[in-house]
């Protein structure tokens, strides 16, 4: 998977808010809401070679098994590439 278009991620309180920038807002004019996991997945994608290996960053960061955050990551890079953020490679 790959980013698609140029977004900046910031944090306002609690929330994160995925804002597109340059070319990119000529096709989205909308932010995304994202929560601290939905954050915390997307800035993987930059570098993370799989939807495995997010899950085994995503399980260490919070202290669970990969396994039980596998479902979780796949439905968010599922939801990000729903709304154009995320290609498949």
């Amino acid at each position: 998977m790959t980013r698609k278009g140029e977004f900046v991620l910031r944090q306002l309180a609690d929330e994160y808010i995925l804002i597109p920038y340059g070319t990119t807002t000529e096709k989205m004019n909308r932010v995304l809401t994202l929560s601290e996991t939905a954050a915390f997945i997307y800035e993987q994608t930059g570098d993370a070679a799989s939807e495995e290996e997010i899950a085994r960053r995503l399980g260490e960061a919070y202290d669970m098994p990969a396994e039980d955050v596998q479902e979780d990551v796949n439905a968010v890079l599922q939801t990000l590439q729903n709304c154009g953020v995320l290609e498949c490679a």
